[in-house]
């Protein structure tokens, strides 16, 4: 923050390096996918990290036996390459660190058509995870979802890898009927042991994880609503709501949500409010709104106006920021951003008053 005698307020972020190729596709062994990423930064006047990271995804092809069921082998190997200066969490000399998981993930998938009204689909699924090792502890946010319940990489985090024994059970559940659909998933985590290690939000440092749901509904073409939840592991609290609905009117698209967390999941309660408007196909007009429940105060609004056609996006943003302390007066911004859809996108300092 530039609001204060703050000493080291200045950052640098280096070009980032992303890099994804399959490497082979056989119908014997299934495919093998390798992600690199480098990513360099310096913060806080002296601590420098450099960070090469190399992650091999493995699947096999299903194996489908007569009685339906549907099982598949997954394997990941991540390897972490870093020099770092400064920094407690991480040694000191140049280090190279291998994490990996092996998972069996097996489903079975159930149909029935009532008449010709409506198409019934429910996947029952099990993924069975273990990872040895050890792992750091685990600081940043982030929150469990039935997707996620069903990856080896759960945390997604290139510094670090979730290690342990898991089984994970949920189902995904689809009606189709006519213009109509709804989709249900849900999912839980059972761990071997307690893992302190993971973080908190996503309840897996538990024994037993939050059951963690997604629910979306569509009305027609005009009319949508969603809902993702987490439910205690005692089934009575819930720790986690979100509802949303979009309408869209071809030109004119209307988004209302609400969210409201709780215990270990965090403490926000928010409604926000977005409006786009389609004046033509290569110009967008939006504004956005989010008031905070909890403090029943404004938190910002934006404004902006965008330009778009098959290779470049670019448009200004003004920003009204509001602040719950008393001594700090709300803030205007002005951004002018930029995206060369091919290559990636471009943002200019904020100016503010």
């Amino acid at each position: 923050t530039l609001k204060n005698e703050y000493v080291d307020k200045y950052e640098y972020i280096y070009p980032e390096l992303l890099f994804s190729k399959n490497l082979f596709s056989s119908a014997s062994l299934g495919t093998l996918n390798l992600d690199t990423n480098l990513k360099m930064r310096t913060y806080d006047t002296n601590k420098t990290s450099k960070f090469l990271i190399n992650s091999f995804e493995w699947n096999s092809l299903d194996k489908i036996f007569n009685s339906g069921v549907q099982s598949s082998l997954l394997a990941n190997i991540k390897n972490i390459n870093y020099e770092t200066k400064n920094i407690e969490a991480y040694k000191k000399d140049p280090t190279s660190e291998i994490f990996g998981a092996i998972g069996f993930l097996s489903k079975i998938d159930f149909s029935k058509k009532i008449k010709n009204i409506s198409e019934h689909f429910l996947t029952p699924k099990l993924l069975i995870r273990y990872a040895p090792g050890s792992m750091r502890k685990e600081t940043n946010y982030s929150k469990l979802d039935p997707s996620k319940a069903f990856q080896l990489d759960r945390l997604n985090n290139n510094n670090n890898f979730e290690t342990g024994l898991t089984a994970t059970v949920g189902f995904d559940y689809e009606i189709q009927k006519k213009d109509k659909n709804i989709e249900i998933s849900m999912s839980q985590i059972f761990n071997e042991t307690e893992n302190k290690n993971m973080p908190s939000s996503m309840s897996l440092d538990e024994k037993v994880s939050d059951l963690v749901g997604v629910a979306n509904y569509k009305v027609n073409d005009k009319f949508s609503l969603n809902y993702n939840f987490a439910i205690d592991q005692n089934y009575n609290d819930f720790n986690y709501n979100e509802f949303g609905s979009t309408l869209d009117f071809d030109s004119f698209k209307v988004d209302f949500n609400y969210l409201q967390e709780g215990k270990h999941i965090g403490d926000k309660e928010y409604f926000t409010t977005k409006l786009n408007f389609n004046k033509s196909k290569s110009s967008l007009i939006s504004l956005e709104t989010k008031r905070n429940l909890i403090t029943n105060s404004s938190e910002f609004y934006n404004l902006s106006y965008e330009y778009i056609n098959d290779c470049l996006r670019a448009g200004l943003v003004y920003r009204r920021e509001f602040y719950t302390d008393s001594e700090l007066e709300p803030e205007n911004s002005l951004m002018f951003k930029i995206t060369l859809t091919p290559f990636g996108s471009i943002n200019s300092p904020t100016f503010s008053k």
